[in-house]
């Protein structure tokens, strides 16, 4: 059997990862100067197979930074675990949804890896802080 702490340091590790993960993605956005948006805006205008409105597709793309931003630094709280757990798999079946329009199937594939995390991160146990570890039993 697994000592329960064991469990909730591999949650620890998982949120982190979780974290750093919408972290990194939300400042490379913010710091292409642009780029992010132009590129798949001009991709969600191409050739495809499902066509969404330019004004859908451009308002997601824009606020996408801002919620990778506010998902990764809700997940630094204990409070609202969950329920923050439940907007990443939103916001990463938006993505996977996306990738989907754009039939970019690895991409497809690849957003598995995503939902695993948050998976993992719902269904192990968490300390009560980020800074110490909880007592056996508790």
């Amino acid at each position: 059997m697994i000592e329960k702490s064991r469990l909730k340091d591999a949650e620890r590790i998982v949120r982190l990862t979780m974290v750093i993960i919408l972290l990194t993605a939300s400042a490379s956005k913010f710091f292409s100067h642009g780029g992010f948006y132009a590129y798949y805006s001009a991709l969600f205008q191409g050739d495809l197979r499902i066509r969404l409105p330019p004004v859908l597709a451009n308002s997601y793309l824009a606020i996408i930074p801002f919620i990778e931003l506010a998902l990764g630094l809700a997940l630094l709280s204990n409070k609202y675990k969950n329920l923050i757990v439940y907007g990443w798999f939103v916001f990463i079946f938006s993505l996977m949804i996306g990738h989907y329009i754009l039939q970019e199937w690895s991409s497809v594939n690849q957003m598995l890896d995503y939902i695993f995390l948050g998976l993992l991160c719902l269904v192990l146990p968490s300390h009560r802080s980020w800074l110490r570890r909880d007592k056996e039993g508790v």
